[in-house]
């Protein structure tokens, strides 16, 4: 199946902005280089789209910015990259925010936004970028020589490499691009690195590629190479503008990786990698869990057809009965898996949206805090339960216990 998704007709069809006749919105971005070059892309498309308004970027720093000297586990999950442009959009002084989706929480979000926009996926993968001074004799990882240093600030990483790759050593390093090449380069700190290919690409680095490293060597990050567009929940007009920029498979991989990782409870504390595809039948997700030391690796696959329920018991039941006050029913019960049954009673599954039309009432749905009201919502709901039963699948192997154990690990290093 192509990535590349033709529009549905909604998407085709331009969305006028009615409220109070807004013609200039301000789009939310950290400051690196890397999240204005995010932010500057959506802006083009905007303004392609919309050429009437203007749309204007406001940058801020966030705490993640700010602390360079700490690997990310140590720091705290929730909000390093994201807090201080979620407050700034909720009390109004922006109109949305461009996020790289990995750093994203899974498990939560203000009670009054939503991703409403999640365009098409770059490159998900690993890259190995092998310094200046190596790179005539060293082109892959297998080249590299034992006890050679290798830098990345990833415990996902570093659990996948550490098994395939025991001779190696593996260092934390922070900062952005420029800062990372010259650690590696000028100060010989490291003698390769490694980053996501798709921060490579859109800051035009592509050059120092040296392999792009296969999912049997490292499988991804949940929504690593897809942007994430936040927006107010009571701002319908702006989640249907930024819908417009939405792909398809993009958005269902990205529900079925977030909603696995949220079910795990894992963060950014976890080795949790994952691997997705999309067909027109069925979406195919497989993820792992691993320990920092690399020597145990817990593992599985889950496929979800769109058309087949019988996979999916949730839909052979009406709305009516999977409201959560109803779910008591007996013979309801019954018609569904304990997965399923959990999700449907979280209280995070549907909420009331109102607009600023005090005649306009609608209920928006969102899968793992994404929204989109142009997409099959029968395809959103089973990319949402095929993360939950691939979880699943995980914590019966022992993948809860797992992540405890390496919680407790990261914890007590700190």
């Amino acid at each position: 199946m192509s990535t590349q998704n033709e529009p549905s007709e909604s998407q085709n069809e331009k969305v006028d902005i009615d409220q109070k006749k807004r013609t200039h919105f301000k789009i939310g971005s950290r400051k690196s280089k890397l999240a204005m070059v995010q932010s500057e892309y959506i802006q083009a498309r905007l303004t392609e789209l919309y050429p009437e308004y203007t749309f204007e970027i406001v940058n801020f720093d966030t705490k993640g910015d700010k602390i360079l000297n700490i690997a990310l586990p140590k720091i705290g999950d929730k909000g390093l990259f994201t807090k201080e442009l979620e407050d700034a959009l909720e009390d109004g002084r922006i109109d949305f925010v461009v996020h790289s989706l990995k750093d994203m929480p899974c498990q939560t979000l203000p009670d009054n936004l939503t991703i409403s926009g999640v365009p098409e996926r770059e490159d998900p993968s690993d890259a190995l970028v092998i310094a200046e001074r190596l790179r005539e004799t060293k082109k892959t990882i297998d080249d590299l020589e034992e006890n050679s240093i290798v830098g990345t600030s990833s415990l996902r990483r570093i659990a996948q490499l550490k098994e395939k790759y025991p001779k190696l050593k593996f260092e934390t390093i922070r900062g952005n691009l420029q800062t990372r090449f010259s650690k590696m380069d000028n100060e010989k700190k490291f003698d390769a690195i490694i980053l996501a290919t798709a921060g490579l690409n859109r800051m035009k680095y592509n050059d120092r590629i040296s392999q792009i490293l296969p999912s049997e060597i490292c499988m991804h990050a949940v929504s690593q190479g897809a942007l994430g567009i936040e927006s107010r929940r009571d701002d319908l007009d702006v989640i249907k503008m930024i819908n417009r920029l939405n792909h398809e498979e993009t958005l269902l991989r990205c529900v079925a990786e977030r909603t696995f990782l949220a079910k795990l409870e894992g963060g950014c504390s976890a080795p949790i990698a994952v691997k997705s595809s999309v067909s027109e039948k069925s979406i195919i997700l497989e993820g792992a869990v691993f320990n920092l030391e690399g020597t145990t690796r817990i593992q599985d696959k889950f496929e979800m057809h769109f058309e087949d329920d019988k996979n999916c018991p949730l839909l052979n039941v009406s709305n009516e009965e999977q409201n959560v006050n109803q779910d008591n029913d007996e013979q309801l019960n019954s018609k569904r898996t304990s997965v399923e049954k959990d999700e449907i009673s979280s209280p995070k599954r549907k909420k009331t949206l109102e607009t600023n039309e005090p005649e306009i009432k609608q209920l928006v749905k969102h899968y793992c805090y994404i929204t989109d009201l142009s997409i099959d919502e029968n395809k959103m709901l089973k990319a949402e339960l095929c993360g939950l039963h691939l979880a699943q699948k995980l914590k019966e192997k022992g993948a809860d216990i797992l992540i405890e154990e390496i919680k407790i690990q990261v914890h007590s290093s700190m």
